[in-house]
C-alpha cells in the first residue's frame, strides 16, 4: 500500500491562507466586474462616448459667470438714483466670504461628506447608488452625486434622474475640481440653488425667510436652507413647516456627527422653532421713465448687434419684411433686459419729470371723463430734451403716474402743423429756392387744402405764412421741392412710424400721415433746429452695465447733419414769429429767453400740439383723447401752448437769456416788393443764406427756372403796380367829378366859376374814358351842367365888406345872403377805415390744421 505523505501546516500557511482566498475573490470580482463593465460598455458604448462628449464640451466653455443668475434689471436717474427695478426674482450673488460657515457646514454634512478629499466623485457613494441602481432594476432612486456633479446638474443639466445625465456628471466633475477651488464650487452651490418661494440663490432665500444677509445665518437657519434645497416643493416651511422642521434637524444632527458644531449647539438648534419672514419685495411697477429706458436700452442692445433700422420704405413688401424682422429682434432684447443681469444708467432728470408731470396733471384736471378701462379720457404726453447734451430728460407719458402706457414714445398721433417746418420748410430752404421773405400765392386752389378760419391773403411771405399757419402754402412748398424729399429729412432724423402709403401723400405737408408721429420723434426733430441742424441719435442711456459683460453701451455715436446751420437758423428765425408776432398762433407764449416754436391742431381739433425750444431745451407737448375724437374751441396754443410756456418758464428762468448766433454765410440784405434780394434800400430787410444760394445755383436748370419766374413776377408787380395807380387815379378823378356833380345839382346860382369847374369836370371826365366809372357819371355830369347852366348868374360886387372888427367882415349890401340849406354837402367826417378799405387793427387768425 503506497505511504501517502502529508505536508506540514506552518504559521505561514496558515496565515497567508485567508489572504488567498480574499485575493482570489477580489480577483475574481475584479474579472466580474470588468466583464460587467466589458458588457455594459459593448451594450452602451453611444451613449456613454455621447455622455463624454458633452461633458467635454460643457468643461471647455464653462465660465464663473455660468454660475449666477440675472440680478434684478435696475435702472438710475441722471442723479444716480435708483428709479426703477425689474423684477426678475430679486437674484443676488454672494461669495464665499458672504455666506455663513454654518450653511456651508450643513451642506458638507448632508450631501458630501468627503467634499473636501475627494476629486468630484466619491466611489463610495457611487458604489452605494450602484447598487441601488441594480436593485431598483435600472432605475435611479438614490443619488450619489458630490457638491461637485451637484453644481454641474444645476447649471447644466436637467433635473431628471437618468443614466446619460449621471454619467456626464462623472465625466463632467473631475474637470471642474481642476478647474475650480472647492471654495469656488461651494460658492457656486450656494448660488445655484433654489429654495421655493421664487427664491434662486441663497442671498434671497436669507431676504425671504429670515430678513438677514447670508453671512449672518445661525445654525438653524442655515440647517432649514439646506434642507429646502434637498427638495424644495417637499421641505418649504411656509407651505409644509412639520417636514421642513423634520428636515432641519436630520440636518442638525448631520453637523454634528461631523463635529461641525457641539451635541450642546446642536440641542439648542432643534430647540428652536420654524419661523420665516416671508419678506418679499416685489419690482417696482413701470413708470413712464423706466419704460422709456427700458425701450431706449433695448434699441442700444440691438445695436451693438449690428440692427441696421430704417425709416423710409420704398414699398410694402419691405415695410412688411422689415416691420417682422424688427419685433423679432426687439423681443427678444427687451426680454433679455427684463429677465435681469443690467444696469441701466440713464440722463432722466427727476426734477425736471415731476415739474413736467405736474404741468400736464395740474392743466388737465378739470377734464375728469374716464375712459372704459379706467383711464381718464383725455390725455397728455410731453418730452423733454436738453439741446447741450442731445439726451432726454423727461419723459410724461399720460396724466398721472398709474397709467402704465407710455404714450411719449409708444403712442402716434397725427401731429397737425407742427411737422411743418421740419418735412416742408427746412428742407424747402435747403434748396435755395425758398428763404424767409419769398412770396407764395396764398388761395384755395383745387383739391388742395383749406386754411383755418378761411382766409386766404394771396401773395405772402413764407416767413408770414408760416407764423401764421398757412396750409395752402405748406402744401405747395412740398408738393414744389418733392413729398418724397421731405419724408427723407424726416427718416434722416429717424421719425419712428413712417409708412411706405406715406409716399407721395401731400397730406404729409399739414400733418396728414398714415399712422401718425411720436412725441419723441417731434421734440428731438425740433431739437435739430435748435442745435444748428444737427442730429443727436442719444436717447436717455448714458450706461448700461451688464452682469456678466461689463459696460457695453457705445456712447461714440456722432451727431448727423440734417440741416445746415444756416437753415436752422433761418427757420430759428422765423418760428420766433409765432411766439412775438400779433399774427402768430402761438402769440402771447414767449418767454424771458429767446425762444421759438410751432402750435399745431389737426382736423376737427382732435389731435393739439406745440413744439418749441430756447438755447437750452427742446419741449414737445402732445393733448388729446386716447380714442381721437373733436374738441371743439381747443387749439395748439391752448391747453399744449400753455403747458409748453409754463414748464419752459420754470426751466430756463435762472438761465442766461443767450440767443442763437447768426452763421457768417447768412446775411441781413434788403427786400424788393416781391420778396427778393435787392442792393437797393427798402426799408424792408430779412435772411438769406449765402450756402443755400450755392446750392441752388449748383441747379443750373431750375436756377434758371427760378430767375425766369422772378422776371416775370417782376414785371408782373410792376403792372400790377401801374395797374394800382392807374385805379387810384381813376378813383381820385371820379371821386372829383361825383363832387362837382354833388355841388351843381345843389346850387341855386351860378357865377364866375361855374364854366372853369365845367371844364375841369370835362378834363376828368375825359381820364376816365374806357372805364366803368364813364359810363356811370358821364350822363350825371351833362346833367348837372344843364341844370347849372338854367340858374340864374349870380350878381357880384366889387365893393370891399366893411369890417366891424378884428377878421370879422359885414356883407357888403350887395352880396346875395346865404340861406339854410345852401352848405354844400359833403363836408361831414366818415367812419375810418385802412388802406385796403378793411378796419384797422390786427387780423385774428385761428391756428392752422
Amino acid at each position: 500500500m503506497k505511504k501517502q505523505s502529508k505536508k506540514k501546516k506552518t504559521r505561514w500557511s496558515v496565515f497567508l491562507k485567508p489572504i488567498k482566498v480574499i485575493l482570489f475573490t477580489f480577483l475574481a470580482v475584479m474579472v466580474l466586474g470588468c466583464l460587467a463593465g466589458g458588457a455594459v460598455f459593448l451594450k452602451y458604448q453611444d451613449e456613454i462616448l455621447a455622455c463624454k462628449e458633452k461633458a467635454d464640451s460643457i468643461m471647455s466653455k464653462t465660465s464663473k459667470t455660468d454660475f449666477s443668475q440675472p440680478t434684478d434689471t435696475r435702472v438710475y436717474d441722471s442723479s444716480g438714483t435708483l428709479i426703477g427695478t425689474i423684477n426678475s426674482g430679486h437674484y443676488e450673488y454672494v461669495p464665499i466670504t458672504g455666506i455663513s460657515e454654518n450653511l456651508q457646514n450643513a451642506y458638507v454634512a448632508q450631501e458630501d461628506r468627503r467634499f473636501y478629499k475627494h476629486h468630484g466623485i466619491d466611489y463610495q457613494g457611487l458604489l452605494r447608488a450602484g447598487l441601488v441602481f441594480i436593485k431598483n432594476k435600472g432605475v435611479f432612486t438614490q443619488g450619489g452625486s458630490t457638491i461637485t456633479q451637484q453644481v454641474i446638474k444645476n447649471t447644466y443639466l436637467s433635473q431628471e434622474r437618468t443614466f446619460q445625465r449621471k454619467l456626464t456628471e462623472f465625466f463632467a466633475a473631475p474637470q471642474m475640481e481642476k478647474k475650480y477651488t472647492k471654495p469656488e464650487i461651494l460658492e457656486f452651490y450656494c448660488n445655484t440653488n433654489f429654495y421655493a418661494n421664487r427664491c434662486y440663490g441663497v442671498s434671497e432665500a436669507s431676504r425671504y425667510y429670515f430678513d438677514k444677509e447670508a453671512k449672518d445665518l445661525t445654525i438653524w437657519e442655515a440647517a432649514t436652507l439646506a434642507g429646502i434645497s434637498n427638495n424644495p416643493s417637499k421641505y418649504d416651511p411656509v407651505a409644509h413647516p412639520e417636514a421642513s422642521q423634520k428636515k432641519r434637524n436630520q440636518i442638525i444632527n448631520s453637523m454634528a456627527i461631523c463635529k461641525f458644531i457641539t451635541e450642546e449647539e446642536s440641542e439648542n438648534a432643534k430647540a428652536q422653532p420654524i419661523t420665516v419672514a416671508k419678506i418679499y419685495e416685489p419690482g417696482m411697477k413701470e413708470n413712464y421713465q423706466t419704460s422709456y429706458a427700458i425701450h431706449a436700452a433695448t434699441l442700444e442692445l440691438m445695436k451693438n448687434d449690428g440692427f441696421v433700422f430704417k425709416y423710409v420704405f420704398n414699398n410694402k413688401a419691405s415695410y412688411d419684411a422689415y416691420k417682422e424682422q424688427y419685433q423679432e429682434v426687439y423681443q427678444t432684447k427687451s426680454d433679455m433686459i427684463r429677465n435681469g443681469g443690467f444696469e441701466i444708467h440713464t440722463s432722466l432728470n427727476t426734477d425736471i419729470q415731476n415739474l413736467l408731470q405736474g404741468m400736464i396733471d395740474d392743466r388737465l384736471k378739470k377734464f375728469k371723463e374716464v375712459q372704459e378701462n379706467g383711464k381718464l379720457a383725455l390725455q397728455g404726453a410731453a418730452v423733454c430734451v436738453d439741446n447741450r447734451t442731445g439726451y432726454v430728460v423727461a419723459i410724461v407719458g399720460g396724466r398721472g403716474t398709474d397709467d402704465e402706457y407710455n404714450r411719449g414714445f409708444l403712442s402716434r398721433r397725427q401731429p397737425g402743423s407742427t411737422i411743418k417746418p421740419l418735412i416742408d420748410y427746412a428742407p424747402a430752404f435747403e434748396s435755395g429756392f425758398y428763404y424767409p421773405s419769398r412770396l407764395v400765392n396764398d388761395n384755395l386752389f383745387d383739391k388742395g387744402p383749406k386754411n383755418s378760419g378761411g382766409k386766404y391773403f394771396g401773395p405772402i411771405s413764407v416767413r408770414e405764412a408760416l407764423n401764421r399757419s398757412l396750409n395752402t402754402v405748406a402744401w405747395q412748398v412740398l408738393a414744389d421741392i418733392g413729398v418724397d424729399k421731405g419724408i427723407g429729412y424726416l427718416g434722416k432724423m429717424h421719425f419712428n412710424g413712417l409708412s411706405y402709403l406715406d409716399n407721395g401723400n401731400t397730406s404729409m405737408s399739414i400733418g396728414g400721415f398714415t399712422e401718425g408721429a411720436r412725441v419723441v420723434d417731434m421734440a428731438k426733430g425740433y431739437a435739430v433746429l435748435a442745435n444748428k441742424g444737427m442730429y443727436s441719435s442719444k436717447s436717455c442711456i448714458t450706461s448700461i452695465q451688464s452682469q456678466y459683460d461689463g459696460e457695453i453701451y457705445n456712447q461714440s455715436q456722432a451727431d448727423e447733419r440734417i440741416f445746415t446751420e444756416d437753415t436752422a437758423y433761418m427757420i430759428t428765425d422765423v418760428l420766433k414769429g409765432t411766439l412775438d408776432k400779433p399774427y402768430g398762433t402761438g402769440y402771447g407764449l414767449g418767454l424771458t429767453v429767446p425762444a421759438a416754436g410751432k402750435t399745431g391742431t389737426t382736423n376737427s381739433n382732435k389731435d393739439t400740439w406745440f413744439c418749441g425750444y430756447t438755447k437750452y431745451y427742446t419741449t414737445a407737448i402732445w393733448v388729446g383723447y386716447d380714442t381721437p375724437k373733436a374738441m371743439p374751441g381747443v387749439y395748439g396754443k391752448t391747453y399744449s401752448g400753455r403747458i409748453w410756456h409754463d414748464f419752459m418758464a420754470e426751466i430756463n428762468k435762472d438761465l442766461p437769456a443767450l440767443d442763437w448766433d447768426m452763421p457768417a454765410t447768412v446775411s441781413l440784405s434788403n427786400v424788393d416788393s416781391i420778396g427778393e434780394k435787392t442792393d437797393k434800400e427798402t426799408g424792408r430787410k430779412d435772411l438769406f443764406s449765402s450756402v443755400a444760394e450755392a446750392a441752388a445755383r449748383a441747379d443750373a436748370g431750375r436756377w434758371q427756372q427760378e430767375e425766369e419766374r422772378k422776371k416775370l413776377e417782376s414785371q408782373s408787380q410792376k403792372n400790377a403796380e401801374a395797374a394800382q395807380q392807374s385805379q387810384m387815379a381813376a378813383d381820385q378823378a371820379a371821386a372829383a367829378i361825383q363832387t362837382i356833380i354833388n355841388e351843381f345839382n345843389g346850387l341855386q346860382y351860378r357865377d364866375s366859376t361855374t364854366d372853369e369847374k365845367i371844364n375841369t369836370a370835362h378834363s376828368l371826365l375825359d381820364q376816365l374814358a374806357g372805364t366803368e366809372y364813364y359810363d356811370s357819371l358821364s350822363p350825371q355830369l351833362e346833367a348837372a351842367i344843364n341844370r347849372v347852366m338854367s340858374l340864374p348868374k349870380k350878381e357880384e360886387s366889387g365893393t370891399k365888406p366893411q369890417e366891424v372888427g378884428p377878421g370879422v367882415t359885414r356883407p357888403s349890401e350887395t352880396t346875395t345872403p346865404v340861406f339854410p340849406g345852401d352848405m354844400e354837402p359833403g363836408g361831414g367826417d366818415g367812419p375810418d377805415q385802412g388802406p385796403d378799405g378793411s378796419d384797422y387793427g390786427p387780423i385774428q387768425v385761428e391756428p392752422g390744421m
